[in-house]
Parts: structure tokens; sequence; C-alpha cells
């Protein structure tokens, strides 16, 4: 017995391989998810909020070069209290943003902090104002009283030379790898406010 052939029917087929599709693009994300926090084994950092703050994706250009950073979001004073404290590490294209309400002159410091930065002081128009290198300032064998002096000591060179309303951390180092050494401009979607 003869059975004619018919024409096969990929409708199916087709339907299948376009649900597959939407559930993938669905499921992509086109940020990277940000790295796990690691801290530094020690009785100061015993106390610290272990979380990972909101996050949102900043992009620095300079003259010759642009770059993406995912950044943690400090706006409430105890985020910004605690900054970047016990950090064993700053992943490389990441940092923390820190967010005030009104302008301010004086800068921060590096009590109980790990990692070396670079801090970037940016005015309310969201211009730069000044970029520092600060050191660490971890504990070591001193007192509380001796280790305070001492970290606000160093301070002193991480202030600013005119007003600022954000400030950005990131890795020391990262800006002239990214060739951002002369950053002119951060855009993004994140709000700032």
């Amino acid at each position: 017995m003869n059975v004619p052939l018919r024409k096969p029917d990929y409708a199916p087929l087709v339907i299948l391989f376009l649900a597959v599709a939407i559930v993938a693009i669905g499921c992509s994300n086109d940020t990277t998810e940000f790295p796990k926090l690691v801290f530094v084994d020690s009785p100061d950092c015993a106390d610290l909020n272990r979380q990972s703050l909101p996050v949102t994706n900043l992009t620095l250009n300079s003259n010759v070069a642009s770059a993406e950073v995912a950044v943690e979001v400090a706006g409430t004073s105890s985020q910004r209290a605690q900054g970047l404290m016990c950090r064993e590490y700053v992943p490389s294209g990441t940092g923390m943003l820190f967010t005030y309400d009104t302008d301010l002159s004086d800068g921060f410091w590096m009590k109980n902090t790990y990692v070396p930065l670079e801090i970037l002081y940016i005015d309310s128009s969201k211009s730069i104002v000044d970029k520092i290198f600060m050191a660490p300032c971890p504990r070591g064998d001193l007192s509380d009283g001796d280790w305070e002096v001492k970290c606000a000591t160093e301070a002193v060179n991480y202030v600013p030379k005119s007003s600022w309303r954000y400030t950005l951390e990131l890795p020391a180092g990262w800006l002239d790898q990214q060739e951002l050494s002369d950053i002119a401009e951060i855009g993004g979607t994140a709000s700032w406010d």
C-alpha cells in the first residue's frame, strides 16, 4: 500500500521555538549580578550590615574611553556611616555612590576600611569637583582612641577643594585601568536623589 507523503506541518515547531526564545529573552538580564560581599574577619566588623545596598549602574566617560560601573547606593545616614568598611576587597567595576540632600564641604575618612579607594567628590550638577586617593586605615594593634586619631589625621588629606553633594568610591587604580583618569562625565539611569 502506498501512503501519499504529506507536507509536514511546521507550525507547532515554530510556536515552540518562539516560546523558548521569548522565555530566554525574558529571563536574560542586561546587567550582571552584583558580586558577593566579602567582609574581613575582625571583632571591629562584627556588628556591620553584611547585605548589599540597592545597586544601580553608572556610565563613566573620559575624553578617550567610557566604562560601566555597578554601584551600591548609600542614601541613609546608617548606610553612609558604614560605607565600604570591613570589605575584604571591592571588585573591579563596582563601587559605592553616597547621596546627600545638601551640599557639604568636609571629607571622608577610612577608619576600619581595608582596601585603597579613589573617591570622586561630585557637586549638585553632577560635575566632579575632586578626585582623591584614600589609603586603608585598619586598627592594627591600636587602642580605640589612638586608632580614631590616626584615621582622623590621615583624613585631612581627603577633604575636597570645593563643596560637593555626592561621592563615588571605587577601587584604587580602576579609573586608570579603564583610561578614565581624566573623567569628564558621569551618566546612566541612576536616580541620585
